[in-house]
């Protein structure tokens, strides 16, 4: 069945797009984001009780160390298979849960390749004086949903996220800030919330508490900042290419 294309989008449209999505949707991109969430909360909230419970440092930065590194693998997952649900909805197809996990796991390896030179360049960028490395972090924004969504290998992704940004940086910089922005400050107000609720733990049990609430956040807040940010990709495809591509 044809879908009438979407035409590019305002910075409102944006975030309106993004809630109205999530809406429609919640569980779709809870799930998917609780792919990341729930594993790397417990991560940390196991990381940082071992922190404060711990009185020899180096034994406790092992455990830091070994407890953070499958959370950092896991990180790229949810971010790319938000993305592709919400672009595949944007052509006009619905994916499931299961289909989006499966080809993001295909694409796992040249993901996290892709989002490892990113990570690097940008750090490289952020020590030469800050400006280089906020400058790549925006150009090479799109290298996980070009290789998840275009299917593009490792450099090829970020070469594809060049093109998408060329010409558009400070908007897309500024989009993106927009979108950091909201979350933030949906954040700060669960924050307070939590905090709250947890004044009167103290010790472990604030950890674990801490690390708890802010695994809840994370999947109540995340989605939307995630499907934010893959219509602001499909936004670069539709003012790069003319629109989006045929539903494969």
């Amino acid at each position: 069945m044809g879908t009438t294309q979407p035409g590019p989008f305002t910075f409102g449209e944006l975030l309106t797009r993004a809630w109205a999505m999530y809406r429609r949707e919640p569980w779709l991109f809870i799930v998917l984001t609780a792919v990341t969430v729930v594993p790397v909360g417990i991560l940390s909230a196991v990381a940082g009780a071992a922190v404060t419970d711990s009185t020899d440092v180096t034994r406790a930065l092992v455990v830091l160390g070994i407890v953070l590194i499958p959370a950092v693998l896991l990180l790229p997952v949810s971010g790319a298979a938000v993305a592709l649900a919400t672009v595949r909805r944007l052509e006009g197809r619905k994916t499931g849960i299961g289909e989006t996990l499966e080809r993001v796991g295909v694409r796992f390896w040249l993901l996290f390749g892709a989002l490892v030179l990113v990570t690097l360049g940008v750090i490289v960028g952020l020590f030469a004086l800050v400006i280089p490395g906020i400058f790549l972090a925006i150009l090479w924004l799109f290298a996980g949903q070009a290789v998840v969504i275009d299917g593009r290998g490792i450099t090829d992704a970020l070469r594809r996220s060049q093109d998408l940004v060329r010409g558009a940086w400070w908007t897309v910089f500024l989009a993106y800030l927009l979108i950091q922005v909201v979350t933030a400050v949906a954040q700060l107000a669960l924050g307070l919330v939590g905090t709250a609720i947890l004044s009167p733990l103290d010790g472990s049990a604030l950890t674990w508490g801490a690390g708890i609430w802010n695994a809840l956040v994370q999947l109540a807040v995340q989605p939307f900042t995630l499907i934010a940010i893959a219509l602001l990709y499909a936004d670069r495809v539709i003012r790069t290419d003319g629109g989006l591509p045929p539903p494969d």
